[in-house]
């Protein structure tokens, strides 16, 4: 009889399975962002990413196949700060989506939850240049806030999906181990550019800077995002004598011609930077995406 029971128990279950979970539908804007919604919502979700690794998501392209993607997603999560505002609210208005509007549950901005960086005072107009007028908004390659933005991305996921809550608070609690594990071993590599001088070419690695203790002596853009004249070149030029500037960073997206024209004529030493995960091989997560920039650093104080 036993065994009867055992046989008609395992016929049942093939019948009638356990019904699986719908996975919760996130669609993020950048890489990184998708990178740690995978690291959070683990088997729960599945995660579409707009802009590649690759691409400068300043001007991403606001193409229908966007906009179909987020049609039936469960929750938006985007950077903010008005990174993505020149295409990003054309897609959201093309997925046709309530769940995803401005207010919604399923709409998550990262850079309200942060202190940014260079707010503009006064009036902000296009003669400046991309400027930003609720601050700098490259928040993302800062390593010392994902913790802070995986405790948001793991609240808002058991918002949306409340049986996934534990797990949810169990891969956060992980990835936090994981992560500030990761990154005291970072900081004590990167130790050497406490208090260096740097040139930068775009008003990206502000964030980094405060976490690492370098300095950002100046910027090869004049104004973000519109090419340096010569006149300005010519003045960074002094600038990187007199504040004995090491090193001129720059990200992978930017072609080298001129960061490395001018650490040629200032004698110091260009390098790019990778911008973000996928920005170059092998840097498919955000472990791997870090790594290669310490790597880089590192590599650019050897050369």
């Amino acid at each position: 009889m036993y065994k009867l029971l055992i046989v008609i128990a395992i016929g049942w279950a093939l019948l009638f399975p356990a019904a699986v979970p719908a996975k919760v539908h996130v669609v993020a804007t950048l890489t990184e962002i998708g990178a740690l919604a995978e690291e959070i919502g683990g088997d729960r979700v599945e995660v579409t990413t707009l802009a590649r690794g690759n691409e400068d998501p300043h001007y991403l392209p606001a193409k229908p196949s966007h906009s179909r993607r987020m049609m039936k997603a469960d929750l938006l999560v985007y950077n903010g700060l008005q990174l993505e505002v020149g295409w990003l609210p054309l897609l959201i208005d093309g997925a046709r989506n309530p769940q995803i509007r401005p207010g919604a549950p399923g709409s998550l901005e990262l850079g309200d939850r942060i202190e940014p960086l260079e707010v503009p005072t006064g009036s902000v107009d296009r003669s400046m240049g991309d400027v930003h007028p609720e601050g700098n908004p490259h928040f993302t390659i800062d390593p010392a806030v994902y913790s802070l933005l995986a405790k948001v991305l793991a609240e808002r996921l058991a918002r949306i999906d409340g049986e996934g809550a534990e797990y949810y608070a169990e891969r956060r609690a992980d990835f936090d181990i994981r992560w500030e594990t990761a990154l005291a071993g970072w900081k004590e590599r990167l130790a050497f550019l406490e208090g260096a001088s740097v040139v930068t070419y775009h008003q990206q690695w502000e964030y980094l800077a405060r976490t690492l203790g370098f300095v950002i002596a100046g910027k090869i853009e004049d104004r973000p995002g519109i090419p340096p004249t010569p006149r300005h070149l010519a003045d960074l030029e002094r600038t990187i004598a007199e504040k004995n500037v090491r090193w001129i960073l720059y990200s992978d997206l930017i072609y080298p011609e001129v960061p490395e024209k001018l650490a040629r004529r200032s004698g110091s030493r260009s390098f790019a930077l990778p911008q973000g995960v996928g920005s170059r091989p092998g840097t498919d997560d955000l472990f791997s995406w870090f790594e290669a920039l310490v790597q880089a650093f590192e590599a650019g104080r050897e050369e």
